[in-house]
């Protein structure tokens, strides 16, 4: 089976790609918008990716006829989507009924799209234990990654076929070249206020205590608290305790006009971790208190809290609701309660944000490591549980 990806800057181009270079019995196996890195990495225009593949062997006269027939329909929308539109009157019944029919088109392609893609994958599918392709797709499905993201690596192979372990390590250095990060640097806490945002039970306030401990007990750090979470009698209690152990000071403000207070209270601290009430991000009120508490502070780390229990498309529900936030680093919690990890791997293909630490355990302040993409590939890939070998 030849798998292989096509850009183009729209859908007609890229078909003809496919019909180029693969001829009329090629199937399309997914199709998506992408943004290409223009200089410095910038996003810049916007094109068309298709998957496509072929296997000759097993496409018979009465798929090649239905398939023709399906792409000159494809083919067909798309020029008359294509076509230069008609002059019409200014009346804005005109225009609104130009626009309906434009976007009745533009659904009629999408829903002959859905329908090819569900037949090329029971096609596919049926024919997957041919090679390898179905054993390495369910291996890769089976830690954690999205379908997108295991057609992007198969679709790297192209006509390769790779034995067990030839194919394992392939896929290490695959994720390593895409994700690894010249100059990394660690996390500056100094002089900063160090803000942790996430959802409820992700673990904010003991990820927080971990790195205020290791602030105080490796660097020799004063630190001082803040706490915004008064949603939760336990959460203050708790971060109580992390304060009096460490022999810190613990702030609580009850609402933004404390905020100002409360930090100038604390400004004899080298180091100052905030701790956020960890509500639903559905929760458009607690959202808009969040960022306007955010936007107080020049000098800050932002800390998004994500959990590895997640799926990811929770994930991208979660990332797009703190899309207010201009900058902020990413950490990873509860490795040690999921065999899926591979959802990490995840983030860093759809969002392209820093990972700097992932935690793996209730143990303060231990049980949690700065971010290392050739270590955690290593370990997802190697079959071991991930807490364990930390």
């Amino acid at each position: 089976m030849q798998i292989k990806k096509f850009v183009a800057d729209n859908a007609q181009e890229a078909i003809k790609k496919v019909r180029d270079e693969l001829g009329d019995d090629a199937v399309i196996i997914h199709t998506k918008k992408i943004k290409t890195k223009g200089m410095f990495g910038i996003s810049s225009k916007e094109k068309v990716e298709v998957l496509a593949a072929l296997e000759k062997e097993i496409v018979d006269n009465k798929i090649h006829t239905s398939q023709q027939e399906q792409s000159e329909t494809i083919n067909k929308n798309i020029e008359m989507f294509n076509k230069p539109k008609k002059e019409y009157t200014k009346d804005s019944y005109n225009r609104q009924q130009d626009v309906t029919e434009i976007n009745k088109q533009i659904q009629e392609l999408k829903n002959m799209m859905m329908k090819i893609n569900n037949k090329v994958d029971i096609n596919l599918n049926n024919n997957f234990n041919k090679d390898n392709y179905k054993k390495n797709y369910d291996l890769l499905e089976s830690i954690g990654l999205s379908k997108a993201l295991i057609e992007d690596i198969l679709s790297s192979i192209e006509d390769k076929h790779f034995e067990d372990d030839d194919f394992i390590k392939y896929t290490k250095r695959y994720f390593i070249e895409k994700f690894k990060k010249d100059g990394y640097k660690s996390v500056d806490f100094d002089g900063k206020i160090n803000i942790f945002v996430g959802t409820t039970g992700v673990g904010k306030t003991t990820t927080l205590a971990k790195l205020a401990s290791n602030q105080v007990l490796k660097n020799d750090k004063k630190v001082g608290f803040l706490t915004l979470d008064t949603y939760r009698i336990s959460a203050v209690d708790q971060l109580k305790i992390y304060a009096d152990i460490l022999n810190a000071p613990l702030e609580v403000a009850y609402d933004l006009d404390d905020v100002s207070y409360s930090t100038q209270r604390l400004k004899n601290r080298d180091v100052i971790f905030v701790d956020t009430a960890g509500r639903s991000h559905k929760n458009k009120e607690h959202m808009e208190e969040l960022k306007q508490f955010i936007n107080c502070f020049e000098q800050k780390n932002i800390f998004l809290v994500l959990n590895a229990n997640w799926h990811i498309q929770d994930i991208k529900e979660i990332i797009e609701k703190y899309s207010f936030l201009d900058d902020y680093k990413i950490i990873i919690t509860k490795t040690d309660e999921t065999s899926r990890v591979g959802v990490i791997l995840d983030i860093l293909y759809n969002f392209g944000k820093e990972i700097k630490y992932i935690t793996y355990g209730q143990n303060v302040p231990d049980d949690i490591e700065e971010f290392d993409i050739e270590k955690i590939v290593d370990d997802i890939l190697g079959g071991r549980n991930y807490g364990s070998s930390l």
